[in-house]
């Protein structure tokens, strides 16, 4: 037979462990890489510039998973221009055959926030990125003629 004085420092102790769970599985969710899904870790971030001026459009951000050994890439325009820059786009390959984009070649979406996120799977190889997008007339896009994070 449980008393209430037994059965007070078990519900504190159980109160005291969901909220210490809640407040640990916050910090890992918001380091796991954004837009990513769970489990991807920062790996660096890619001025997206124009050609006039060097003036930074956006990022592309990119992102690995070390248990699944997948890459994830998103292009975001800069604040001040969510919703007004357009054709935002992302991808991400091999540098051989394999390569994901956000929209599609075969695709009519004209994003106007972010591409992305997409996904592929580069363990011991290079990640080859392009983003870019367009504001007042001008083209922005990363000028990465390499892989990087190769391995």
């Amino acid at each position: 037979m449980i008393t209430r004085t037994k059965m007070i420092p078990a519900v504190l102790a159980a109160s005291a462990l969901t909220a210490a769970l809640s407040v640990t599985t916050a910090g890992p969710a918001l380091a796991s890489g954004g837009s990513c899904a769970s489990g991807y870790n920062f790996l660096d971030s890619y001025k997206l510039t124009n050609n006039v001026e060097n003036e930074i459009g956006g990022y592309l951000s990119l992102y690995y998973n070390p248990s699944t050994g997948k890459n994830c890439a998103i292009t975001r325009a800069k604040a001040a221009w969510d919703g007004k820059a357009s054709q935002i786009y992302v991808s991400l390959s091999d540098g051989d055959a394999h390569i994901v984009r956000d929209p599609s070649l075969s695709s009519n979406a004209n994003y106007h926030y972010y591409a992305g996120p997409v996904y592929l799977a580069l363990k011991n190889k290079c990640a080859y990125i392009h983003g870019s997008l367009h504001y007042g007339g001008d083209v922005y896009y990363t000028r990465v003629d390499t892989g990087v994070h190769c391995g």
